[in-house]
């Protein structure tokens, strides 16, 4: 396709520069951020001719033949609804790609949980069968930026209901859709439009596409083409002993769409995958001191996940809890919570949210303000036979720039910790 000639870009995070780096010479570009941008960030721009404005989005932004806001951008934000009644399109950055890529086939997993793993998992499937796929998309490599790579390759791409949000056309030869919970109700408003957001993965999929899902979802949607139930999936023999439940249904969805790409047949050595499985900041174990291990689920950002990851680990739990919260669904931590945890310490701007709320349930809690007070405290509560996780339930961006930057800090703490006890031992 060609591209419109005027294009505003919404955020100049890690999708915006990828937008800016792609479209510099392709189209007229103006770049609205509402903070203030660093010194380097304004070379970034003023060297690709982009011209700009920071502190806050202006009508210049409507100045404009398409709009394509970074995932972080909500839909309910006014220089987006200007747009809309203006009759302006807004598209997101995965829209784009779409727009101009020319893949083999695309393969797009979306869901509440388990999408980089997943995603991991397909690439990793087709590597071993020799196809060369480009994975990119919310994983970490935005879309727009692997347009000429992916040219004759197959594309597998992690999808968000952020950037599922704004397509029109976009459409995968094999969608995946693992599982839904409540989330980023801060951002979608209700769990009708989060759910609605989600299903575009398989909005426009033909007859001769296919679809894999949870039962759950099957059972509230009816996608075109052939359909697979993630429960129904059979794995090839020797593949996921020992895997706790929630990495089998990342296993199975993710052996089912790389049989439905049809690029092999062949189930590869399970030991390339294995690996792939324990993704960095998920259930990922840190340490220990003096018998008390230290996992680090920072990914684990919304109750869907702190519930998992408390499921798997074994024994009672001193749980590290807090940051953004999302509006809602934590009542699903109640069970597992009076069951495995003996206590919490509280992070980030949800403290008194979660203190009332475990209040209620019998958790005795304890607040901290930063990763080293709050692992200090969580290790002081810890008897023996106990784990401490941090598995947070909420969005890092209170604190952090992302979970992995908020995982990266407590894994810094832990060494600290590690090495006060070695001090204190001697």
């Amino acid at each position: 396709m060609s591209l419109p000639e005027r294009i505003s870009i919404l955020g100049l995070g890690r999708t915006g520069r990828a937008l800016v780096e792609f479209l510099s010479g392709k189209a007229k570009l103006f770049l609205s951020e509402a903070r203030l941008l660093s010194p380097e960030e304004r070379n970034f721009l003023r060297e690709r001719g982009v011209r700009f404005e920071e502190g806050g989005h202006t009508e210049r932004v409507l100045s404009a033949d398409l709009l394509v806001p970074s995932p972080g951008v909500p839909p309910h934000a006014e220089v987006l609804q200007k747009a809309l009644r203006k009759g302006i399109p807004v598209w997101s950055e995965i829209e784009l790609a779409y727009q101009v890529a020319q893949p083999s086939l695309i393969v797009a997993i979306t869901g509440t949980n388990g999408k980089s793993t997943t995603t991991e998992l397909v690439g990793t499937i087709l590597r071993a069968w020799g196809a060369e796929p480009v994975v990119a998309g919310n994983i970490g490599r935005p879309a727009i930026g692997t347009v000429e790579e992916v040219r004759g390759r197959p594309w597998v791409l992690e999808v968000s209901s952020f950037q599922l949000l704004w397509t029109e056309e976009f459409r995968p030869n094999v969608g995946v859709w693992l599982n839904f919970a409540v989330d980023h109700l801060d951002y979608h408003g209700s769990l009708a439009a989060y759910f609605a957001a989600k299903a575009r993965i398989f909005s426009r999929l033909t007859l001769c596409d296919a679809a894999v899902l949870g039962r759950e979802i099957l059972s509230r949607i009816s996608p075109a083409g052939k359909t697979v139930v993630i429960e129904d999936v059979v794995l090839p023999l020797g593949w996921g002993e020992d895997v706790p439940d929630h990495l089998l249904v990342n296993l199975k969805a993710a052996w089912a769409a790389a049989l439905l790409s049809r690029l092999g047949k062949e189930p590869p050595d399970y030991e390339i995958l294995r690996p792939v499985l324990y993704q960095p900041h998920r259930l990922e174990y840190v340490g220990e001191i003096r018998g008390i291990p230290f996992v680090n689920d920072s990914k684990g950002t919304n109750a869907h996940a702190t519930c998992a990851a408390l499921r798997a680990v074994s024994g009672p739990v001193v749980l590290i809890l807090g940051g953004r919260h999302k509006g809602g669904g934590y009542e699903a931590l109640e069970a597992p919570m009076r069951e495995k945890v003996r206590a919490c310490v509280l992070i980030g701007e949800s403290q008194e949210f979660f203190a009332a709320l475990l209040k209620a349930w019998g958790v005795p809690t304890d607040f901290a303000t930063d990763a080293l007070e709050a692992l200090r405290k969580a290790y002081s509560l810890a008897q023996p036979g106990d784990t401490v996780l941090l598995s947070p339930a909420c969005a890092s961006f209170d604190q952090y720039r992302d979970y992995a930057h908020r995982g990266e800090a407590f894994k810094a703490a832990f060494q600290k910790l590690r090495e006060e006890s070695a001090v204190r031992k001697t």
